[in-house]
């Protein structure tokens, strides 16, 4: 585990003694708490898609899309405030495809980005295509339990993959819990139109989400009373939610 990352961590994790592991360098903080149900489910689905991912969503979304998915991803991420040296938390990072829309202006490599998942096979394709293009630590865990200290970063997002997690409260809490006082946070997925459409149409992802529902009313629901700023925008004709928010 490389210093930076271990400085982030809560303290129980700093110790010497602590027993974990690494895979291909990923620190696995994986709690058995959370990997049941529905993350268990989703986490087994994006292993076995990690490695074919980003060709697949490339090719589909062009055909489908053209370049809306990704105006809708510039978008998104245009949307938080990104500074050189600023230290940045993205919980459900994937193959990390949304950090490729980073500002322009902003030098990439002065950013300190830790990038979370619950899917150890998406964050090796993800250090795979980025480890020598930033300053970025992977971590395997579950967004219902980060395991960095509260207020620790300043940039804190999530795009894609809430709509079915286990505890959507709890991870939304999380990512306020580690986010430092002021930080504008983002939450952002599919709509319940788009998952009818895409997902449970795609040959690849339909038989996960069979007989499933989401309502957004479940992510609103959950973020708490006291937020500052509260938005909520839908993006890429009505393809995707954005919620922003400030600690």
């Amino acid at each position: 585990m490389d210093n930076r990352l271990k400085k982030r961590l809560k303290v129980e994790y700093q110790k010497e003694d602590f027993n974990y592991k690494e895979v291909d360098g990923i620190p696995i903080f994986l709690n058995d708490k959370y990997v049941s149900g529905d993350n268990q489910k989703y986490m087994k689905m994006y292993d076995w898609m990690s490695k074919g991912y980003d060709l697949a969503e490339t090719i589909v979304g062009k055909l489908k899309y053209g370049n809306g998915i990704n105006n809708m991803r510039s978008e998104n991420i245009s949307k938080l405030e990104w500074r050189d040296y600023c230290s940045v938390l993205y919980v459900s990072i994937g193959t990390g495809k949304n950090l490729e829309f980073i500002p322009k202006m902003i030098n990439k490599k002065k950013l300190d980005i830790v990038g979370a998942d619950i899917s150890l096979g998406m964050l090796k394709k993800c250090k795979k295509k980025f480890n020598k293009q930033l300053n970025l630590s992977l971590i395997n865990c579950c967004a219902e339990d980060l395991p960095f200290k509260d207020n620790e970063f300043d940039i804190v997002f999530h795009v894609g993959g809430i709509n079915f997690f286990n505890d959507k409260a709890l991870a939304i809490q999380e990512m306020i819990r580690v986010a430092k006082q002021n930080t504008k946070i983002l939450i952002a997925d599919e709509t319940a139109d788009y998952i009818e459409k895409q997902y449970k149409k795609s040959k690849l992802s339909k038989k996960y989400y069979q007989g499933v529902t989401f309502d957004f009313k479940d992510i609103s629901s959950a973020i708490p009373n006291g937020v500052k700023e509260l938005q909520t925008e839908l993006l890429g004709e009505n393809k995707f939610y954005c919620i922003t928010f400030r600690k």
